[in-house]
């Protein structure tokens, strides 16, 4: 397993994951605490982390770049 982002907002992870999901990619969310049991508002201590398989890894990062090159504000 390779770690393709990192967040902490769990929401903002999720939001990865159900990308990578979509393009038939088997991502996973590890979470080492939780400051609140909230999955929309929830900050994580030391960060959320979605991985992949390493043979997956390459597909990953660009959905991931994409994601983050268009999250900012729209004009």
């Amino acid at each position: 397993m390779v770690q393709v982002f990192a967040s902490v907002f769990q929401d903002e992870a999720l939001v990865v994951k159900s990308l990578l999901e979509s393009a038939g990619l088997a991502p996973q969310i590890l979470v080492d605490g939780m400051l609140d049991v909230n999955p929309l508002f929830n900050v994580a201590i030391k960060g959320v982390r979605v991985c992949v398989a390493d043979s997956e890894e390459e597909d990953a990062r660009a959905i991931v770049a994409d994601f983050t090159a268009n999250k900012g504000p729209q004009a």
